[in-house]
């Protein structure tokens, strides 16, 4: 008989509750070591890859805050703010931090988890036996540093950017003793009786949803840990990012130096530079990238930096994209993530106005398009995945610029203009009519030569960036300043000013077109497994940005396939030519 409290506060015996027998279900919620096959790899968020979250001023002083602004009217911003009496988030706490990735990643993903220092020490391989209160020193400023991010703050769940204050911390963080009897139940999970504390670590919403869904990027922690200055660090994330899957990339200086971000007031450029110049050196040493080269014709502020990469880089980013999918994919269908993070994960929310379908909004952003977008098949799916990604606003204004443009490859240019932010915040783009559209961006026949694009596009690589440069400054003095504007109208007008620049002095493709020939690559391609191997994997790394259907990977494989095989039969595929056929059906 069981006595129950009624309404009344009163005890009543007159109840009588039968009970079934009892039952324990014992389920195992750790993770075997055999069972994750990619340990090293961890996902880091993506405002962390961005934004100056951890300082690389090696003097940075107690109860100094710290504002970053990300536009003139200086609305656009993050600032850091550490607890009273010491200092922000420095090099040790990044390192702690990725420590920290590899260690959720290793207790299933979980957004509350337990660790002891001894784990720490061990990912960071720290010899000093003053670690205990080093690491809880780093543990205690990256959880008591604020943040606050005013419209900067990438949100995986709208796909885009929060257009208002948010405050947070990284993580909450809570100390746990083992010598109070309270905590004992913690011993099983930590029997060596020389740990005397462990934390419980609670990583805000913010950052945990970007890196259970889909705003994160996928990195080696060991590598990242290996990296000894943490300039090089940050450098390598940034240009993982920036770079997608090419080869080479060129940007400014000064925005590098800025986004790292170190020291750009003209006192202390010389300076920056030589740190620039190093950490670039440590990549190269470690592989990371294949060559770098600074490109000055006047003033630093004026230069750019250009960077290679092997064929091999792009082959390990692709091999650590699909190896941490793999392994979440495992973590999911066990113990470790909830079906509820599972549907985070599968599922993803449109920032939608004024409440209309989807297919509204796909087609309204269709109309605004150039008539070259309209007749591709894959058009409105792309654009679907877009408004998915960066909201209504930001792929309205890149559809109404990118019909300005005159674009040859309208959903390429599309993707890469959304993906590299084309269009800044601080550019007004104006929301044109249907008829205004019509009367000012008609379909006209070039009045260039285009013949000479595709001269131009037999040369080296190394020869069409430093053509494709000349033309651009010939550009900006026709126009008088450089502006975004400016950078913005040559990059959608870009083969129209490469060609008008080649007319004007034809020398330039005289001194180059007889190498042309020796430039060919002539190795055949004669193994059945090498074409497969190519293919498949071209169409997964291009699926990555694309997020083909399994028809459209079907079907652009069948494409492939009828141009491969008559040139294999007849032992003329040269990996050239493979590549050729391979771009010209996924229009990379």
């Amino acid at each position: 008989m069981a006595k129950n409290k009624d309404s009344v506060g009163c005890w009543n015996s007159r109840e009588i509750i039968d009970t079934p027998p009892t039952e324990i279900v014992e389920e195992n919620v750790f993770i075997d070591e055999n069972f994750l096959k990619n340990k090293e790899l961890i996902r880091i968020d993506l405002n962390l890859i961005q934004f100056p979250i951890f300082s690389k001023n090696t003097h940075r002083k107690v109860n100094q805050i710290v504002k970053y602004y990300f536009n003139k009217s200086r609305d656009t911003y993050i600032t850091v703010t550490p607890q009273a009496g010491d200092y922000i988030p420095g090099e040790m706490e990044e390192k702690v931090f990725i420590a920290l990735m590899q260690l959720m990643k290793e207790r299933e993903m979980r957004r509350k988890i337990i660790i002891s220092s001894v784990d720490l020490r061990d990912k960071l391989k720290m010899k000093t036996g003053a670690y205990l209160e080093i690491l809880s020193k780093a543990l205690s400023r990256l959880s008591s540093t604020n943040y606050t991010f005013k419209n900067t703050l990438y949100s995986s769940e709208i796909k885009g950017v929060l257009e208002r204050k948010i405050e947070t911390s990284i993580f909450n963080i809570t100390t746990i003793s083992l010598n109070e009897k309270k905590n004992i139940r913690y011993r099983e999970i930590y029997k060596d009786k020389r740990i005397k504390v462990i934390y419980e670590i609670e990583f805000s919403e913010h950052f945990y949803n970007n890196i259970i869904q889909k705003g994160y990027m996928v990195y080696n922690g060991n590598t990242l840990l290996e990296i000894e200055s943490t300039v090089a660090r940050t450098l390598y994330m940034l240009i993982e990012k920036l770079r997608f899957d090419k080869l080479y990339l060129k940007l400014d200086t000064v925005f590098l130096i800025k986004r790292i971000p170190l020291k750009d007031d003209k006192k202390n450029l010389n300076k920056t530079i030589k740190t620039l110049e190093k950490a670039f050196q440590e990549l190269v040493d470690k592989e990371l990238v294949s060559s770098f080269n600074f490109v000055k014709e006047s003033t630093w502020e004026k230069s750019e930096v250009e960077m290679f990469f092997s064929e091999g880089s792009n082959l390990e980013k692709q091999n650590r994209f699909f190896g941490d999918r793999n392994d979440f994919r495992k973590l999911i269908t066990s113990t470790g993530v909830s079906g509820t993070e599972h549907q985070m994960i599968e599922e993803v929310e449109v920032i939608n106005p004024k409440n209309k379908s989807i297919e509204e909004l796909v087609n309204k952003i269709l109309d605004l398009m150039p008539s070259k977008a309209k007749e591709l098949k894959t058009m409105p799916r792309t654009i679907r995945d877009s408004l998915e990604k960066y909201g209504y606003s930001k792929v309205e204004a890149t559809a109404i610029y990118m019909k300005q443009q005159k674009v040859e490859k309208p959903r390429t240019y599309f993707i890469k203009a959304l993906e590299n932010d084309w269009l800044d915040d601080n550019i007004e783009i104006v929301n044109l009519t249907k008829k205004e559209l019509t009367l000012n961006f008609q379909d006209t026949p070039p009045t260039y030569n285009e013949n000479l694009y595709e001269e131009f596009e037999k040369l080296p690589i190394e020869v069409q960036n430093g053509i494709e440069g000349y033309a651009y400054r010939e550009y900006i003095k026709m126009c008088g300043m450089e502006t975004k504007i400016q950078q913005l109208a040559f990059a959608g007008s870009r083969k129209k000013n490469i060609c008008e620049y080649l007319e004007k002095y034809p020398e330039i493709l005289g001194n180059f077109s007889f190498k042309q020939e020796e430039n060919i690559d002539k190795k055949i391609i004669s193994e059945i497994k090498k074409v497969r191997e190519i293919i498949e994997n071209s169409i997964e790394l291009a699926d990555i940005l694309y997020k083909y259907s399994e028809t459209e990977k079907n079907n652009i494989l069948a494409k492939i396939l009828k141009d491969v095989i008559p040139l294999f039969n007849k032992t003329e595929l040269t990996e050239n030519k493979l590549n050729e056929i391979i771009e010209k059906y996924m229009e990379l």
